[in-house]
């Protein structure tokens, strides 16, 4: 890893990269708030860099070998084109990082001192509340939550 990865806080290689000059996030498509964060990264993104990518989808997912079910679906992960990974909030400034103009400058805030921490507790917060309390890692045998609410006929 680079100095300046090490310096944003990127964690070592994952084996498997994004498409060149691109970023992957991976996030829960099964989830209806993540669902709705991936769709406010879709809108508010004018990178036009950015790929994202359903954890339940296994084609998609394969090209990421090193993260497991398990660690996907406790937080999100951000993968760059050279296998460089952010998780959880700085997965968050991480798609703030690559925005053009005023967008970008919200990355800076991390840098703020306290800010960092309270939205690593702020994510957790949430992340944990997502499926109404029950852990997320927990699975049925087909490596999907169990605290899924059934769906609903016709919906």
């Amino acid at each position: 890893m680079d100095d300046a990865s090490s310096a944003l806080g990127a964690i070592a290689p994952v084996g498997g990269c994004a498409r060149p000059g691109r970023i992957a996030v991976i996030y829960d498509g099964e989830c209806a708030l993540c669902r709705v964060g991936a769709e406010a990264v879709r809108v508010f993104d004018n990178s036009n860099a950015i790929d994202l990518i359903d954890l339940h989808q296994a084609d998609a997912r394969a090209q990421f070998p090193g993260l497991t079910i398990d660690a996907l679906m406790e937080e999100l992960h951000v993968v760059d084109d050279r296998g460089q990974l952010w998780r959880g909030a700085r997965a968050v400034n991480e798609v703030l990082r690559r925005q053009h103009g005023l967008r970008g400058w919200f990355a800076y805030l991390w840098y703020v001192p306290g800010y960092a921490w309270l939205a690593e507790r702020q994510y957790r917060r949430i992340a944990r509340s997502r499926y109404g309390g029950a852990p997320a890692r927990a699975t049925r045998g087909n490596g999907r939550a169990s605290a899924l609410p059934p769906a609903r006929p016709g919906g």
